[in-house]
């Protein structure tokens, strides 16, 4: 079924609801509604599923550059693909809709912040990030900007964002030597 509801949220069918995503996956409403509380939630669950590795990093990069691959990721993701149209659409639908509100925060939006809150828990084990920060927080400020581009559009998902949001945001994560350093150079 996740598949079935991947292929329809990157087909483009953000407005797919239960009956299509049962008719993909050849099986009826009532196991659609066994396994998931919405369409929302099954579209998102698939998305993620399918879109997985935008959340993964190699284990040979520094955190800085791990943060900025899910960065340009996460801009490519939802300029490039029907990604971004569905996460809108469902966003949209979320301020009617709890269940689908619930959806988004749990299938989409917790799984990326475990994995820059993990990213950032490791960089202050390496001694790449500056210990004592919120990690949510620091989520938060790094993908708003791409999240807020998408939903109003005022400005452009540019392939030179990520690097603006890091030559912002990094010297407020970083360990305060590596930022005197980078001053003295």
């Amino acid at each position: 079924m996740l598949d079935a509801a991947a292929e329809l949220a990157l087909d483009g069918a953000a407005g797919a609801g239960v009956d299509a995503i049962a008719a993909r996956a050849g099986v009826s409403r009532t196991t659609v509604y066994k396994w998931w509380p919405s369409a929302a939630a099954v579209l998102l669950e698939g998305l993620l599923d399918r879109t997985h590795a935008t959340i993964e990093s190699a284990p040979s990069a520094t955190t800085s550059e791990a943060l900025h691959t899910y960065l340009a990721r996460l801009v490519a993701l939802v300029r490039d693909t029907p990604a971004g149209a569905l996460l809108k659409g469902l966003i949209a639908a979320s301020s009617a809709d709890p269940g689908v509100g619930r959806a988004l925060v749990d299938d989409w939006l917790a799984p990326r912040r475990t994995a820059v809150v993990n990213l950032l828990a490791e960089g202050v084990r390496r001694g790449e990030v500056r210990a004592g920060l919120d990690y949510g927080a620091v989520a938060d400020v790094l993908f708003a900007p791409i999240y807020y581009r998408l939903m109003f559009q005022h400005q452009p998902l540019t392939d030179g964002l990520p690097a603006e949001i890091m030559a912002v945001c990094w010297p407020g994560i970083a360990p305060s030597d590596e930022i005197q350093g980078a001053k003295t150079e």
